[in-house]
């Protein structure tokens, strides 16, 4: 039977085991864990098989196996939870309607709970390895779930249900190993326990040292317990370990008493002194003895202390078991804590939303675990939780601490202290507050208190008058302020500047402090259009605290200072110590901006300088910003002076604008002798609108979903998306919206937790998110009660089966009722699974990894080396495979000679009947086989050339499988590709901070106000040239302000807005992205730029150029219109710059302008420049590859129509009745723009490449090789720069280098050239130079073949070659070789005939043959030139006089 079942699970693996590595304690639990359910388990087995149709009994089983699979892969005890899982997994099918339930099912599930109880279960407590196969139960498993016939040896399994009933019965499962096999493990098992014996000893001997040196000291003391109790606990772990039994037995006595002492508050009396002295003599007794290995005197080691333990008369009755230090933290567990003990997960989650239940419960728990902490061994819990109470009903009395960031932050450091102390409590320590503790609980205090005096100053604040803003100038001077700022730089060299810091550091703070900065302008614009938005306040906050202490840490003190100011200031505003007002946030973006300033100096030349200048404005901002608001001012103090007393009074309303404070005021007089009908108002109309924004996005996360079910932060947004809507629905005391908004974060947070990613349920939840929505706009609560009961029938399964669409999908608009689930389809959480909390921390934290930019550049580089390396193995086997073919070839040659060879072996036999040497003169050799030797021979040959047939067959298989193989390689290695590139590809979104920055400070240096309008910033650019696209964008920007916007007093004049506008814009074409810059300024001079280049000698006084060909001066080196020079512009460097870095990235630039209208610049750039899907084709004799993305379509066009238009003088050719510009690719790369067409039979295929001005130009190519996936491009250097068609390079399967081509500088090159201009003076040169020659080569030897074929291919000819006449003739039917040469003994056709047929050919009766043959004689010779042979050579020829023979035919047939 063993020997079936293994051939049975041949195929069924398990994962391997690692409990042995596991921590002896939590082995401990999970023994522990495993008893608990057997003891609930049996009598459950007992009851379902008396009631087999009782479902709760089912679910209570079907969740004991759970639980034992979960603890099982917990502890790396895997294989046995596959077991489990085979179980669960069967019942899940039975409560889901799968599978039936019968006896099958019942008899499956006792068998394994016997296999654990008797078998896994003694082998766990031991901690050995498991002994048994456990396949076949999984196999039986399986088929039990699809409902397949059991095999009988698997049927015969279910058996060990009822007879299984001892720990060392036999069941068939047992693992056989050989003898030596057993030997070889019990030696090694020896010299590993001697090993692990050696590690114990020197451990213990540590641990000794500690128990003697507590004997020495105040033991009494709590550090000094801790130490004991941790000392005697490793004891006892690590001797469990060893297997030594006596040390494990003897410390797991005197640590239970010591434990329970501490527990009771009993300080040590001398009997417990003595008997943990005579412990201490008993470890070092044995652990001497057992160096020595003296085993037999280890018993009475053990019997001497076992004597004085019962002599001192301890007993482990004498303590109850619950006072040990687990049962004292199961009964504090037991206590109803629940919220307290998750508060590290769900404090930040839960306090602002559920305030005040919230923490008043979490203050009633916390006074309910004082109640039972309040004993010596608790000290530390019993007054961590004091402090905690206080804290918790501060905040019930403060609500304004939990709009700032910091109090989460302080809260969060203080739960997780409270579970560690919880832990110390369980590991049978004294708990006591560390300073460190006390720390956490000083500070958190400290806040609240420090808290509740800045609040008390607010009505400080409103009762300062406003007499002072008559005093005050109506207008503020950015300009001046910028120039303040700019004034720090002066410090650069100062001695307080820092250059020094540390690499590593630095990279991470640039990366870090550049995230940072996109988040601080993107909430900016947020709160400068809404002043009330606190949230982008607090955001703010934190990302200038982040930016402090990331500054500080690498020493750039002087940014950690401005923004240490800068958070301040928000801190205020929070506070409204300082009234937030266009003056205000123009200053903080002047300010934030010298901010990225200083960082991009740190990233270019490592320095720190001060900003004495900068701090000072932060210091006196609130002066500064209300320079220009006299008006407002007045106007408030006025008309509503009690409302501005009012703004104070209320932290929910928050401050009015300015600009709507007149129509508002009555709105608000009104609003105060109903406040709280006021706020509710508020808070509907804010929750409105925050529901219509959330409902809006979940559509489209929710669909995202549907097509990626594996991608869990999406299920992480549709979880917070659901939480928002619940708070904010009890926030308006909206309970239904609430009830199913909070079934619904539930939903998304087991899903993520199960790894749910079937679509069973999609129907629900789109019907779900449409109740919502009615439910919150139209009060329709319809279907409540149904909804909600769906929901909550939910039961989450780990599996993956698909609905058909057709089922899931419904019409929502016609469906007026909600699908309904019954209950019991799935299984239920697990309960050690974890928080979801803390599962999408852990998904999170994948996805924000960081590394190295280089390395990702490596990956990249490495995977294009591996396409490469790909591809030649496919080109090596394709070689090999046609070397088969030719091997089939031979084969069948050689098996139609043997078949002649018997033919004339039989023929001598028969002639020799009747010699003497017959044996068999009387038989006929028709009635009687006689052999010889060589028919012995010829049996073997046959026999040879059978097998070869065999190994052909075999190699044939092979190929195959391997093309199979390397076919999922290559979509492995696609996919790999795309993702590496995607984490290099980086949005241009990235870009706008920084240029909206540099529009910032440009136009308020000049004082000319302009606005960056950019649009389609949604897409993606290579890092490495996003990064080096930052200069051109800076020096066109400036440019365009300094150059293009007028001043206002002009702009006005003009007629124009007072505000300059630029506008960028971005598109993508192809593999490139368009990048175009627009000014409303008064655009570019010509006459100006005519006479710049006249000054400069550029052009001449009579040369006539046309607009584009001047627009493009500006972009020559030293060139600049500009009157003086200032440190914007002037010296015409900035766009001479645009256009090298642009050119440098294989791109272009282009301008366009009109006098008083504006200016436009134009870049191209590509996307990426490492890989690309590209058509490999031939042009002449030379192999290139054009990116797909640039190719329109492709033709096909018949050589005379070519013929035809190439020997015409037009321009243009017709393709389906559409005018192209049509060129030859050798043009471009091999300076021949006429193609060979002469003498080709077939049609060529034509490129259709779209330009970039939108017109499409045809490329005629001669040949198409074929499309390659993922071509890696490889840079091609300076050298080649000039050369503007080629874009890169690549490296082929046979390591050979294939340019690629730049599709679109192609296509410009065609757009702006006539084809006549050099066409007639090139058709001669290429008729007589570039021209390739194809000479054909008939031969029936192999050899003279090859070696004539390398002979002309190195002079430059094509070849073609035929294996005979028969060849030659077939393939002059589709070819037209200028040159022939011909063998004369040739099988099939011999060459008389051959040429006999050429002479008579309509097409080739001109072709120049030379006839190569051994036969010199003079009959054969006049025979051949009789036919018409151009030239007659003997073998073997001579290489010189060969080549001048074909040179002087070639020449001859061309004139």
């Amino acid at each position: 039977m063993k020997e079936i079942l293994k051939n049975l699970v041949e195929t069924t693996t398990l994962p391997e085991d690692s409990y042995l590595d596991q921590d002896a304690e939590i082995l401990e639990i999970f023994v522990e864990e495993i008893e608990e359910i057997f003891v609930e388990l049996n009598p459950l087995l007992i009851d379902w098989f008396a009631n087999p149709n009782d479902p709760e009994i089912l679910t209570t089983i079907r969740r004991h196996f759970h639980t034992l699979k979960g603890s099982g892969r917990m502890v790396g005890a895997k294989s046995a939870g596959e077991l489990a899982w085979a179980v669960e997994d069967s019942l899940n099918r039975v409560i889901s309607g799968a599978i039936p339930l019968d006896m099958t099912v019942q008899r499956y599930t006792q068998t394994v709970f016997k296999i654990y109880q008797y078998k896994l279960y003694p082998i766990f407590k031991t901690v050995q390895t498991t002994d048994i196969d456990l396949r076949p139960l999984v196999l039986l498993g399986q088929h039990i779930q699809q409902n397949r016939i059991l095999a009988p040896e698997l049927e015969q399994l279910l058996e060990l249900s009822t007879t299984l009933n001892a720990e060392n019965q036999i069941t068939g499962l047992e693992l056989e190993e050989s003898e030596s096999n057993a030997t070889d493990s019990l030696a090694s098992q020896a010299s590993d326990i001697e090993e692990t014996v050696a590690i114990f000893i020197e451990e213990a001997e540590e641990h000794l040292a500690i128990i003697e040196q507590f004997l020495k000291n105040e033991h009494n003391q709590s550090q000094g317990y801790n130490s004991l109790i941790r000392a005697l606990h490793t004891l006892r772990g690590s001797s469990s370990m060893a297997q030594i039994e006596h040390i494990f037995e003897v410390s797991s006595k005197v640590e239970s008493l010591f434990k329970t002492l501490l527990q009771e508050e009993i300080i040590s009396s001398s009997k417990q002194t003595a008997i943990l002295m005579q412990y201490a003599e008993f470890i070092g007794d044995y652990l001497h003895t057992l160096r020595l290995g003296q085993t037999e005197k280890l018993d009475t080691i053990f019997a001497t202390f076992n004597t004085a333990w019962n002599n001192y008369g301890f007993a482990s009755t004498e303590f109850d078991s619950e006072l040990n230090p687990q049962g004292m933290v199961s009964k504090l567990i037991a206590l109803n804590i629940d919220l307290l003990l998750d508060a590290e997960f769900e404090f930040e989650k839960r306090a602002k939303s559920e305030y005040p239940e919230y923490l008043k419960k979490l203050a009633e728990q916390a006074q309910q675990l004082l109640i039972h902490t309040d004993n010596r061994a608790a000290t530390g819990i019993y007054d961590f939780t004091q402090e905690l109470k206080l804290n918790y009903e501060a905040l019930v009395l403060k609500p304004e601490l939990l709009n700032i960031d910091y109090a989460y932050e302080l809260f969060s450091y203080a739960h997780q202290e409270f579970i560690h102390l919880f832990d110390t409590l369980a590991a049978g320590q004294r708990v006591i507050l560390t300073d460190e503790v006390q720390k956490i609980l000083s500070d958190l205090s400290a806040f609240v208190q420090q808290d509740l005096e800045q609040f008390k100053t607010i009505e400080a604040v409103q009762a300062k008058p406003l007499e002072t803003v008559n005093n005050l100038s109506t207008s503020i001077d950015l300009a001046k302020i910028s120039q303040r700022i700019r004034s720090d730089r002066a410090h650069m060299q100062a001695e307080d500047a820092n250059q020094e810091f540390d690499a590593d550091l630095l990279d991470i703070f640039l990366e870090e402090a550049e995230e940072l900065l996109a988040g601080i302008d993107q909430d900016l614009n947020t709160w400068s259009k809404d002043y009330t938005d606190t949230t982008s306040l607090n955001n703010l906050m934190r990302y200038l605290h982040t930016l402090k202490g990331g500054a500080n840490m690498i020493l750039a003190s002087h940014i950690g200072l401005i923004a240490h100011e800068l958070e301040s200031i928000y801190e205020r505003v929070i506070r409204q110590h300082i009234q937030a007002t266009p003056q205000l946030i123009s200053i903080i973006r002047l300010i934030q901006d010298d901010i990225a300033d200083r960082i991009q100096i740190i990233r270019e030349q490592h320095l720190d300088y001060s900003g004495r200048e900068s701090i000072a404005i932060l210091q006196n901002i609130q002066d500064l910003s209300q320079v220009g608001s006299i008006e407002e001012q007045a106007s408030e103090i006025s008309e509503g002076a009690h409302l501005a007393e009012q703004s104070f009074e209320s932290t929910e309303i928050g401050l009015t604008e300015p600009e709507k404070v007149q129509e508002n005021i009555s709105s608000h007089l009104d609003a105060a002798h109903d406040p709280e009908e006021s706020i509710r108002s508020i808070a509907e109309e804010a929750f409105f609108e925050e529901a219509e924004e959330i409902l809006d996005s979940t559509d489209q996360l929710l669909k995202q979903w549907f097509e990626q079910r594996s991608d869990r932060s999406l299920l992480l947004q549709l979880q917070r998306a659901a939480h928002s809507i619940k708070g904010g629905a009890r926030m308006v005391e909206n309970e239904p919206v609430a009830v199913i908004s909070y079934q619904l974060e539930t939903t998304f947070e087991q899903f993520a937790v199960h790894h749910f990613n079937s679509n069973a349920y999609d129907s629900l939840l789109e019907s779900t998110f449409i109740w919502l929505r009615k439910a919150i706009f139209d009060q329709d609560y319809s279907h409540f009660d149904s909804l909600k009961l769906s929901l909550e029938s939910i039961e989450f399964v780990d599996v993956t089966a698909q609905i058909p669409t057709r089922v899931t999908k419904f019409d929502h608009t016609s469906a007026p009722k909600i699908i309904e689930f019954v209950q019991g389809d799935g299984t239920e959480p697990p309960a050690m699974l974890g928080e979801w909390d803390s599962s999408t921390q852990l998904e999170n934290n994948n996805e924000m990894i960081r590394i190295s930019a280089d390395l990702v550049e490596k990956m990249i580089d490495l995977s294009g080396e591996n396409a490469i390396n790909r591809s030649r193995i496919e080109m090596d086997l394709g070689q090999l495979g046609h070397t088969l073919n030719e091997m089939e070839l031979a084969m069948k040659r050689l098996a139609d000679q043997l078949r002649r060879m018997e033919g004339e072996l039989e023929s001598q036999i028969i002639a020799k009947h009747g010699s003497e040497n017959s044996r068999y003169i009387d038989f006929d050799p028709l009635e009687m086989d006689q052999y010889s030797s060589l028919n012995q021979l010829s049996k073997s040959l046959a026999e040879s050339a059978s097998d070869l047939v065999d190994f052909k067959t075999t190699l044939a298989e092979k190929i195959r499988d391997t093309e199979g193989l390397l076919l999922q390689q290559s979509r492995i290695q696609a996919e790999i590709q795309e993702s590496l590139m995607r984490t290099r590809l980086v949005p241009f979104s990235r870009l706008l901070p920084r240029l909206q920055r540099i529009v910032r400070q440009t136009s308020s240096t000049l004082n000319r106000p302009t606005e960056l309008v950019v649009n389609n910033t949604e897409g993606e650019l290579d890092r490495t040239i996003l990064e080096r696209l930052v200069t051109p964008f800076e020096h066109m920007l400036r440019n365009a302000i300094d150059h293009g916007i007028e001043d206002a007093e002009q702009r006005i004049q003009t007629k124009k807005p007072a505000i300059g506008h630029i506008e960028l814009n971005i598109s993508r074409q192809g593999t490139d992205v368009l990048v175009s810059f627009s000014d409303d300024g008064k655009g570019i001079d010509e006459k100006n730029i005519q006479q710049k280049a006249l000054n400069l000698g550029l052009i001449e006084a009579d040369q006539s150029l046309d607009k584009r060909e001047l627009l493009q001066f500006i972009f020559h080196p030293g060139f600049s219109t500009a009157k003086e020079v200032t440190q914007i512009s002037g010296r015409g460097v900035g766009l001479d710059v645009v256009q090298s870095e642009i050119k440098a990235l294989g791109g272009h630039v282009t301008v366009d302008s009109e006098l008083g209208q504006g200016t436009t610049f134009t870049i191209r750039v590509p996307t990426t420049v490492s890989v690309s899907d590209a058509l490999m084709v031939k042009a002449g004799d030379q192999q290139f590859a054009i990116s797909l993305a640039q190719i329109e379509r492709i033709v096909r066009i018949s050589p005379s129509a070519l013929e035809d238009y190439f020997n015409s003088k037009e321009d243009f050719f017709k393709i389906d009745n559409t005018s192209y510009k049509l060129r030859y690719l050798s043009e471009f790369v091999a300076n021949q723009p006429l193609p060979r067409l002469s003498h080709v039979a077939h049609s060529l295929p034509v490129l259709l490449i779209k330009g970039n001005s939108g017109q499409t130009i045809a490329l005629l190519v001669d040949q198409l090789i074929g499309s390659r996936a993922q071509i890696v491009v490889k840079p091609i250097g300076q050298q080649f720069s000039s050369v503007g068609v080629v874009a890169g390079a690549t490296i082929l399967g046979d390591g050979q280098v294939c340019l690629i081509l730049d599709g679109q500088n192609i296509a410009r090159q065609i757009q702006a050239t006539q084809r006549l201009k050099h066409a007639v003076e090139q058709r001669e040169l290429s008729r007589h130079n570039d021209a390739r020659r194809l000479i054909m080569i008939v031969d029936d030897s192999v050899t003279v073949r090859k070696v004539t074929s390398r002979l002309l291919e190195r002079q430059g000819y094509d070849i073609v070659t035929a294996k005979d006449g028969v060849d030659a003739i077939e393939q002059l039917e589709s070819i037209k070789p200028d040159l022939m040469l011909l063998d004369i003994e040739m099988p099939r056709m011999d060459g008389f005939e051959v040429t006999n047929l050429v002479r008579h050919h309509e097409i080739h009766k001109d072709l120049p043959i030379i006839m190569i043959t051994s036969r010199t004689g003079e009959k054969h010779r006049e025979r051949a030139f009789s036919l018409g042979v151009s030239h007659y050579m003997g073998k073997p020829f001579q290489e010189a006089e060969l080549l001048s023979h074909v040179e002087h035919l070639l020449e001859m047939s061309q004139g």
